[in-house]
């Protein structure tokens, strides 16, 4: 949903670009890749599955993919200028330093305390983070 309020603020761009359009794609298309690897397949719902084994079988793929956000965000920020990139301010920064470590250290690490803690804040830092630089679509 956070993606799709980012993204809106492209409705006023001219002229749009089949190279500016397949940019945009990049976002939703690495959500679409990483939803792939949460669950197991569909041929799979006969078996018993274990989604702990699942989930870390596949960490390293998804949390890799979801590091890919942060390089791709700062890029779609310079698109839409040099002072909207700066006027996010320090937070943004912040954010994207907080979120590019915390996603690469899930890749990396296999330890459940770190998994259990970083489940929650990334959700606390997303939730605090969109009210405080994305209030508005300006």
């Amino acid at each position: 949903m956070l993606a799709w309020w980012i993204f809106y603020r492209w409705r006023d761009q001219q002229p749009w670009t089949f190279y500016l359009f397949l940019f945009v794609l990049i976002s939703p298309t690495i959500l679409y890749l990483a939803s792939l690897l949460l669950f197991p397949r569909e041929g799979d719902v006969d078996t018993a599955i274990d989604y702990k084994a699942h989930y870390y079988a596949n960490h390293r793929a998804f949390f890799i993919l979801f590091a890919l956000f942060i390089p791709v965000d700062i890029v779609d920020s310079l698109l839409k200028g040099v002072p909207h990139f700066l006027a996010l301010g320090p937070a943004y920064f912040i954010s994207g330093a907080l979120y590019f470590g915390g996603l690469i250290t899930a890749a990396i690490t296999r330890n459940e305390r770190y998994h259990e803690f970083y489940a929650v804040f990334f959700f606390l830092q997303t939730a605090i983070m969109s009210f405080l630089i994305f209030q508005t679509l300006v």
